[in-house]
C-alpha cells in the first residue's frame, strides 16, 4: 500500500490531506497514518501542518567516486549522495535527485532518482575480448566496461582504440563508430581527444563547396559602397605562426587626440545566415587549436583566404572608429563597413623587441611612429581599466609546438606586444556592445557573473591563511586590489590563481548581465568572426542596424533564437578548451617521459594531504609525494606541509625537483625531491634504466597515480595489485610471500618409567 500511495503523490505532484487519502483509497485512519508516517520516516513525504507531499527535488551534475558514493553539484554546495542511491548514473551525468531527511550526522543526503541528461553519447577507449564477447575499457576513469555490439569490430585486434556509441538502458552496451588507432602514439591520442568531445574535423562536402564558389576578388560595385580606407597605414600584429588575420589596426594623430581604427574582417558578407557554410559554423561554435592541429570553424578557403587581412591584399571589414581626447576618454564612436589594404604584418615578437628599445626590420621601419603612439596609448587605457576595478590574471602562457614529431613548449613573452591588440580590442567589443544596448537590439552578450556568496566566503578564508585580506563586500575593485598586492610575491601564482577558482565561469548570453571580470556593464564579442561564432552572430546584428534593414519579424526571431545560439557557442567553447588543455596535458607528460631523472626548478602550486603539486617554468606540473617528501604532515590552516624541525613547504615556494615518472595516457606525471647526495641521470639513453628516486625503485611496470585513486587501468594491470595510501598511492605487484614453516623444537620423548 505505501507504493500504492507513493505513486499516488507522484502522479498528482501535490500536496494531499489525510481526508483526501482517506477518501481516495477507503482506508481506515489508523492504517493511513502509519502508512503515511512510514513514507515520511523513509524520507519518501514530507509533512507540513496537515499535509502530506513529495520532498524537495534537485538537478545538477553528478560526480562518482571509485567507492561508489558521489555528490550532486549544486550552486548553493555539493549534495552528497550515498552508495546504493546513485542509480545508473555516469559521471557528470545530469540527475535529479530527491532530498532526504539529515542522517545521525546531521548531514542532508540525496537519493538519485532520475538521469535527466546524460553527459556523453559517445566513449573512447581500448578493445577487449573475454569469454566469446568484445568490450569497451575506457579512457575515462569511472566509466564502466561496456559490451560491444560485433558489427564493425571484424578485423580488429584487441589493444585498438575505438569510438563507440552508448546505448544506455539496464544493461547499457556500444556500437562501433570509428578506429581511432593503436597504442598511444601522438595521432593515435590526438584522434581519440577529438572523438571525446565530439569535435569536427573534415568539413561536408556541401561546405566545401560552397567556399570554393566564393571568387577571390572583391566586386567593384562592392567596393564602391564602402568607406575607403586603404589610403591609410592599417596593419596587423598576430603571432609567430598566425595565418588567419581577423583584426587589423590604424592610428592617426589629430591635433586634440587620437582617431584609431579597429578593422575587423567581414565574414558575414561571405557566411550569409542560414546556408550551408553558417550552419556548420554553429554546429562547430569554435576553432580549436589543438597541439600539431587546428580544426577552424570555417573552411580554409575563408579562414586563411579571403577573410584573412593579408598584407598587400584588398579585404573587406566592419570597421569601429574612436576619436579619443588626450586623456583617452572617447568624445566619439562610429561604426562602417569598409574595405582596407594591410600595409604590413607584424609579429608579437617584433612588436615586444620594440617596446624594449630595439628596432623594427627594415621593411616594417615606417611604422615606429605609430607604434610608439599605440604602446603609450594602449598602456594609459590599461591603467585606466584597472583603476575602475577590472581583474589583471599575469599567469604564465605555455604553447605547446609539434613540429615533425618534434615537441616544443615555448613560454609566450610579448606582454606589452599582446597587451597593445587586447586593449584594443576591448575597447571595440565594449563599444559595440554599448551601441546594441543603446538602440535596443538584440544581441550575444560575453557575461560575467560575480562570484557565488559561499565561493566568494572560502576565497576570503583561503587568502586569509596566506596573509591577504578581502572586505565582507564583494566588489572586482577588491579582488584587483589583493592581485596587485601579491605582484611579484613569490605566492602570486597561488593567489591569482584561488581568485580564479572563487569566480563563475564566463559565458555567452542573450541578455545583458555584464562583465564581472573586466568591471564592464556591457560587453560581448566583435573582433573574431573568423574562429568564433558569437562574433559573427553580433557582426550581422550591427550590419543590419547599420543598413536600417533589422525588420520585426528578423528582430523578433533573433530574440527568440539567440538564447538557445548562446547556450551551444557556451557548450562548444568549454568543449573545445578541454580537449586543447587534456591534449596539452598528453604532450607535457611525453615531454616528462623523454627527461626521466633530469633535475629542474619549479614552484609548488598546490599542498595537500597527499604531497604537492609543482609546475616547472615550461608550465609542466606534477606531483611530488608525501612519501617521497619524508615525514611532512598536511596542515589545512597554514595551507602547507609542515615537516621536522620548522621546515615547511608552502605555496608559491620554490623546489628543486627530479622527474620520477610519467603516464601520457593518464596525463600525469610525478616528481621527487632533489638531494644532494643524489646524482641526477643523464636523459640518455631509455628512460625506464634510470633510477629517478633515493630509494632506488624501478619505473618498470609501476604506475603512477595522480589524484585520489581512480579506477585501475585494464592494459597494464599486474595480476595482483594492492594500493599503498588512501590517496595518491601507486600500484604495485604484490611481494610474493614465502611460506616456510616456522621453526619448531624436536619433540620430547617421554621416558618410559
Amino acid at each position: 500500500m505505501q507504493e500504492t500511495l507513493l505513486e499516488f503523490f507522484k502522479k498528482t505532484g501535490k500536496p494531499h490531506r489525510l481526508e483526501e487519502i482517506l477518501r481516495r483509497f477507503g482506508l481506515e485512519k489508523r492504517e493511513a497514518k502509519a502508512y503515511l508516517k512510514a513514507l515520511v520516516r523513509e524520507g519518501l513525504l514530507e509533512k507540513k501542518g496537515s499535509q502530506y507531499f513529495l520532498p524537495a527535488k534537485v538537478q545538477g551534475p553528478i560526480s562518482l567516486h571509485r567507492d561508489g558514493y558521489g555528490f550532486v553539484r549544486l550552486p548553493e554546495g555539493d549534495l552528497f549522495i550515498p552508495p546504493g542511491y546513485t542509480l545508473d548514473a555516469w559521471p557528470e551525468d545530469v540527475v535529479e535527485a530527491r532530498l532526504m531527511p539529515p542522517g545521525r550526522d546531521g548531514r542532508p543526503w540525496g537519493a538519485v532518482e532520475r538521469v535527466v541528461r546524460r553527459a556523453r553519447e559517445r566513449v573512447v577507449g581500448t578493445l577487449d575480448f573475454r569469454r566469446g564477447y568484445a568490450l569497451l575499457l575506457p579512457d575515462e576513469p569511472g566509466l564502466p566496461e561496456l559490451r560491444l555490439l560485433p558489427e564493425g569490430l571484424e578485423g580488429l585486434e584487441r589493444g585498438s582504440r575505438i569510438l563507440v556509441r552508448v546505448h544506455y538502458g539496464k544493461r547499457p552496451y556500444g556500437e562501433f563508430l570509428e578506429y581511432l588507432g593503436k597504442g598511444e602514439a601522438p595521432e593515435t591520442e590526438t584522434e581519440a581527444v577529438i572523438a571525446k568531445y565530439g569535435l569536427r574535423a573534415a568539413f561536408p562536402e556541401e561546405v566545401l563547396k560552397e567556399a570554393e564558389a566564393i571568387p577571390l576578388e572583391i566586386p567593384e560595385e562592392e567596393l564602391g559602397r564602402r568607406e575607403d580606407f586603404r589610403a591609410l597605414r592599417v596593419f596587423t600584429i598576430d603571432g609567430v605562426d598566425a595565418k588567419d588575420f581577423d583584426d587589423a589596426i590604424h592610428i592617426e594623430r589629430l591635433p586634440k587626440g587620437f582617431r584609431v581604427g579597429v578593422h575587423i574582417a567581414d565574414v558575414s558578407h561571405y557566411v550569409r545566415e542560414g546556408s550551408p557554410l553558417d550552419q556548420e559554423a554553429f554546429l562547430r561554435g569554435t576553432s580549436v587549436y589543438l597541439p600539431g592541429r587546428v580544426l577552424p570553424m570555417l573552411p580554409e578557403r575563408l579562414s586563411n583566404g579571403v577573410c584573412s587581412l593579408k598584407p598587400g591584399e584588398d579585404r573587406l571589414v566592419l570597421s569601429a572608429l574612436f576619436e579619443l581626447g588626450e586623456d583617452l576618454r572617447v568624445k566619439r564612436v562610429r561604426f562602417v563597413e569598409g574595405v582596407i589594404r594591410s600595409v604590413a604584418r607584424l609579429t608579437y615578437t617584433e612588436v615586444e623587441a620594440f617596446a624594449e628599445g630595439f628596432g623594427l626590420p627594415e621593411a616594417h621601419a615606417f611604422l615606429a611612429e605609430d607604434l610608439s603612439l599605440l604602446l603609450d596609448l594602449t598602456a594609459r587605457l590599461r591603467q585606466k581599466r584597472l583603476e575602475a576595478g577590472a581583474l589583471d590574471f599575469s599567469f604564465p602562457e605555455v604553447k605547446v609546438e609539434v613540429e615533425d614529431g618534434t615537441l616544443h613548449l615555448i613560454p609566450q613573452q610579448e606582454p606589452r606586444a599582446r597587451s597593445l591588440i587586447e586593449e584594443l580590442m576591448l575597447l571595440a567589443n565594449r563599444a559595440v556592445a554599448e551601441h546594441l544596448v543603446k538602440k535596443g537590439l538584440p544581441a550575444l552578450f560575453r557575461v560575467h557573473e560575480e562570484p557565488l556568496e559561499e565561493a566568494y566566503a572560502k576565497l576570503r578564508q583561503a587568502l586569509a591563511r596566506l596573509g591577504y585580506s578581502l572586505p565582507e563586500a564583494l566588489s572586482p575593485k577588491a579582488l584587483q586590489g589583493v592581485l596587485l598586492e601579491a605582484k611579484g610575491r613569490p605566492e602570486e601564482p597561488v593567489v591569482a590563481g584561488l581568485v580564479l577558482r572563487s569566480l563563475r565561469l564566463a559565458r555567452y548570453a542573450a541578455e545583458n548581465l555584464g562583465h564581472f571580470g573586466l568591471a564592464m556593464e556591457h560587453y560581448l564579442h566583435f573582433t573574431s568572426p573568423i574562429r568564433r561564432y558569437p562574433d559573427l552572430v553580433v557582426h550581422r546584428v550591427l550590419k543590419a542596424a547599420l543598413r536600417r534593414t533589422l525588420t520585426p519579424a528578423k528582430k523578433a526571431r533573433w530574440l527568440e533564437t539567440f538564447p538557445s545560439v548562446a547556450e551551444h557557442a557556451s557548450e562548444r567553447e568549454r568543449k573545445a578548451e578541454a580537449a586543447e588543455r587534456e591534449l596539452t596535458k598528453y604532450y607535457m607528460a611525453r615531454w616528462a617521459e623523454l627527461h626521466l631523472g633530469q633535475r629542474f626548478t619549479g614552484k609548488v602550486t598546490g599542498v595537500a594531504s597527499f604531497g604537492a603539486f609543482v609546475m616547472l617554468k615550461n608550465g609542466v606540473e606534477g606531483l611530488v609525494r608525501l612519501e617521497a617528501l619524508g615525514p611532512y604532515t598536511y596542515s589545512e590552516e597554514a595551507m602547507a606541509l609542515l615537516g621536522p624541525k620548522g621546515r615547511r613547504i608552502r605555496l608559491g615556494d620554490e623546489l628543486e625537483v627530479v622527474v620520477a615518472g610519467a603516464n601520457p595516457r593518464l596525463r600525469q606525471v610525478d616528481f621527487v625531491p632533489f638531494r644532494e647526495e643524489e646524482k641526477p641521470a643523464s636523459a640518455k639513453g631509455p628512460a625506464k634504466e634510470q633510477p629517478p628516486t633515493k630509494r632506488g625503485r624501478k619505473e618498470v611496470g609501476m604506475r603512477k597515480v595522480v589524484g585520489p585513486p581512480k579506477e585501475r587501468h585494464r592494459d597494464d594491470r599486474p595480476e595482483r595489485a594492492t594500493v599503498h595510501t588512501v590517496y595518491f598511492g601507486e600500484w604495485q605487484p604484490k611481494e610474493e610471500r614465502r611460506t616456510e614453516p616456522a621453526p619448531t623444537r624436536p619433540k620430547r620423548r617421554r621416558r618410559r618409567r
